[in-house]
């Protein structure tokens, strides 16, 4: 009976993988300590072999087809940074909308009303031109471009540490002048004694944290 069991689970994680996924959302980690990461498992439980690790500060995670409940835990086929496996759901959290994948017939006006979005908004964001006609497949944008963030608060002969966690503990990584622009925000804050971190790239080169309290919107 293990056996069938074992095989009836490979045969719909194989289905699954030439399965289309419709979902639209990524997922970041939740619940996981800061020194702790996720194990990615070939298949759905505990008893299938490591392929990777999320870490704590994961994001940008794609659900990949429906989950699977194996026991009381409910598990997810993802796939995170070219790895593909199944992580334990009760680690995931939605952070969307970012993208929307369009299919065939869907018209600007329904991706706008399906997420609460303005058109002219989406058209800025996605730089479409006149007719803003669609085409499937493409995929479209759902948070602005233009907004980066600069440098405040910070002595014209220091700099602003990029750690490579979000800790003062952690590791620098890099450095931003005390002027720097050209920062984007690339995920959720996190909170660690009462200071905000923000995962962040610079001049689309350096990825890392750094203290929310030194930047400002320029945009």
């Amino acid at each position: 009976m293990k056996g069938k069991l074992i095989t009836v689970g490979l045969l719909i994680w194989g289905l699954q993988a030439f399965a289309t996924t419709t979902e639209e959302c990524f997922y970041r980690i939740t619940k996981v300590g800061e020194n702790d990461s996720l194990s990615i498992r070939l298949g759905p439980g505990v008893k299938y072999q490591k392929v990777g690790v999320i870490p704590a500060d994961g994001i940008e995670i794609q659900v990949t087809g429906p989950d699977i409940t194996i026991g009381k835990t409910v598990w997810n086929p993802v796939k995170y940074k070219g790895i593909s496996g199944w992580v334990n759901r009760g680690y995931l959290v939605k952070d969307c909308p970012n993208y929307h994948t369009v299919i065939f017939g869907e018209t600007l006006f329904y991706v706008a009303q399906k997420y609460g979005y303005n058109i002219k908004d989406i058209t800025k964001w996605n730089n479409l031109q006149p007719p803003y006609s669609l085409d499937a497949g493409q995929r479209l944008q759902l948070f602005p471009r233009s907004c980066q963030y600069q440098v405040i608060n910070v002595r014209n002969d220091d700099m602003l540490w990029i750690r490579k966690e979000a800790s003062e503990k952690s590791p620098k990584i890099g450095a931003i002048p005390f002027d720097g622009t050209e920062i984007r925000i690339t995920g959720p804050k996190k909170v660690i004694e009462s200071t905000h971190w923000v995962p962040i790239k610079y001049k689309e080169c350096i990825t890392g944290w750094v203290n929310r309290g030194f930047l400002k919107e320029d945009c």
